[in-house]
């Protein structure tokens, strides 16, 4: 933790296309030495009955760069590939979260969205999650990697989304899935704001049955700033704000999605913390999602998403973790975590 204000000043890209600085819980360690990591790897591997904390202690606390090196130094002592090792050694919540940590950040994302569209039936919570949450930048490496990857997939994600979803909910993914949102500007074109708010309400609220090609259009190319400003004057038009209007409006997947893109342009960390609090509400948590969320934005915003979480549930990130998770896979989750608020 006492790397993290060193990093607050790495710039990315945030939701709204806007610089803004990263709030990773995951720093790159100092004093790094991959062979020795690679080593230790090993021996805990080696050991009978496994040492999963050595494991968990070296790989939760590396970046992914760092991780990277430590495969390359293991493969180069020990001639086998770490995944397979790791593979081999661990199993359930635990392999899956410390495979995850293999990847970057967009590769993960990838691989999560290929297993989503993969074999009958599609997982239509993760595919939404995923690609309704990331901004223009994030969507566009993850396609990128979906697209070159040697070990993933050599495909189009546009073609996989509209082979496995139909109908406007297709529609919208694959806008989405485009990249064609407007960057912010720095001058507030209010003509425009009260356009939109205006063609909100008249595609939805205002008429019988929903123009979904236009809340489509108006939501998958807005800034995000300018949609925040939209979704504010939509308010003198129409009776409801904009999320009582898509409950009203549309049902199942498409309905979800439009709650995801409103929830993520309103405040992006508090949705992840609202999803990760949904996901530990009950005795045993859904440990997927769990797991998707805090290997994804471990090393992006997860202390913004803890921070959040507190705020709104009056309870830290790590407490309910602790609560609701057990064994290795509850302790790589703390580590990941970075502290209890």
């Amino acid at each position: 933790m006492a790397l993290v204000s060193e990093f607050l000043g790495q710039l990315t890209l945030s939701y709204s296309g806007e610089p803004e600085a990263k709030y990773p819980t995951v720093v790159p360690a100092r004093d790094f030495d991959p062979a020795r990591d690679a080593a230790r790897i090993d021996t805990a591997i080696k050991t009978k009955g496994v040492d999963e904390q050595t494991i968990i202690d070296i790989l939760t606390r590396r970046s992914c760069e760092q991780r990277r090196e430590i495969a390359f130094e293991y493969e180069r002592f020990a001639k086998k590939d770490l995944v397979s090792a790791l593979k081999g050694a661990l199993s359930g919540s635990l392999e899956a979260l410390i495979l995850g940590l293999m990847k970057s950040t967009a590769q993960y994302d990838a691989s999560e969205l290929k297993a989503s569209m993969k074999g009958l039936g599609t997982d239509e919570e993760t595919l939404i999650e995923i690609v309704c949450s990331r901004n223009n930048e994030e969507l566009a490496e993850i396609k990128r990697v979906y697209r070159d990857s040697e070990s993933l997939f050599k495909k189009d994600l546009e073609k996989d989304v509209a082979g496995d979803t139909s109908g406007n909910f297709a529609k919208l993914l694959l806008a989405l899935v485009q990249t064609r949102r407007d960057e912010p500007s720095n001058v507030v074109d209010y003509e425009k704001i009260d356009e939109d708010a205006r063609a909100l309400y008249e595609a939805g609220v205002k008429r019988k049955g929903t123009d979904v090609v236009t809340w489509i259009e108006i939501m998958s190319q807005r800034s995000v700033p300018h949609l925040q400003k939209v979704f504010e004057r939509y308010k003198s038009y129409s009776p409801y704000d904009m999320k009582e209007s898509i409950r009203k409006e549309v049902k199942g997947d498409l309905e979800k999605s439009f709650l995801t893109l409103v929830e993520c342009f309103e405040n992006r960390q508090l949705y992840f913390a609202s999803r990760l609090n949904e996901a530990m509400k009950s005795k045993g948590a859904k440990e997927k999602v769990v797991t998707r969320i805090i290997v994804s934005r471990c090393e992006v915003d997860l202390i913004k998403i803890r921070t959040e979480f507190k705020k709104h549930f009056k309870r830290s990130l790590y407490q309910t973790i602790t609560e609701h998770t057990k064994g290795d896979y509850q302790k790589a989750l703390l580590s990941l975590c970075g502290g209890d608020d």
